[in-house]
């Protein structure tokens, strides 16, 4: 794991996080994304945690931003055994929300795998679970309150943000080449647009048509979540 701190290391926090791939669904067999899914991997991940309380205060986005710790990890590089996504998981245990675009359709089922029996936690199933139902989606998110599916970069571009550097399969070149910098900036910099866009008050969606936060933002999620008996105020989670 790589980690590049911008906040606290003790906090309150939401994990916003990305996955890359090695393979295209299209290079893959089966006739269903779960069966493709089986034989694809990751080639790096990268997450940003985020200070739960000042986005709770509705603080501006770039000054959440600039409170950021960011993480990377890579397929290759074991923490445990054969796992290379220990400290991942770990990060995902102390989060009050986890975000992401299409994660719970794509991301989560790519790191399925690495959710193995501990000592700690000794029913890999249940923290999957746990795991996905502290997910704010965006992208299911805006889909299901819409019926339309949005490419990320429709979405950043609608609402005047920046928008990715690449696509998928410029990140599995990248990782083919052994190009890991750009790679691994790719992946970054979709990290950081899909924070951005949780982030929002207010989407426009299509042509000129708005959803409000408690449709897709971490904000909102954060709210309902101690509204239904979540962690206390008062709690602090270690990031590393």
């Amino acid at each position: 794991m790589e980690q590049h701190t911008g906040a606290k290391a003790c906090e309150r926090y939401v994990v916003v996080f990305d996955c890359e791939s090695d393979s295209s669904f299209d290079s893959l067999p089966g006739s269903f994304a779960d069966e493709k899914l089986k034989y694809m991997q990751f080639t790096v991940v990268c997450a940003v945690a985020l200070p739960s309380a000042l986005i709770e205060q509705r603080a501006p986005i770039d000054q959440i931003m600039a409170r950021a710790t960011r993480f990377s990890w890579w397929r290759d590089v074991a923490e445990e055994g054969s796992n290379p996504v220990v400290t991942l998981l770990t990060l995902f245990d102390g989060a009050d929300a986890i975000v992401g675009y299409n994660c719970l359709g794509f991301d989560f089922p790519l790191i399925r795998r690495f959710y193995r029996a501990t000592s700690a936690h000794p029913n890999p199933v249940q923290r999957y679970l746990d795991h996905r139902c502290k997910t704010v989606d965006v992208m299911a998110r805006v889909r299901d309150a819409t019926g339309n599916y949005y490419k990320l970069d429709d979405l950043l571009k609608a609402n005047g943000l920046d928008t990715k550097s690449g696509n998928g399969l410029q990140a599995i070149r990248l990782w083919q080449d052994g190009k890991r910098g750009e790679l691994k900036s790719y992946c970054e910099t979709d990290v950081v647009v899909t924070a951005r866009l949780a982030l929002l008050e207010l989407m426009l969606v299509g042509k000129g048509n708005r959803v409000p936060n408690h449709v897709f933002g971490v904000r909102s999620a954060l709210a309902a979540m101690r509204a239904q008996g979540g962690r206390d105020s008062d709690d602090e989670f270690i990031l590393v």
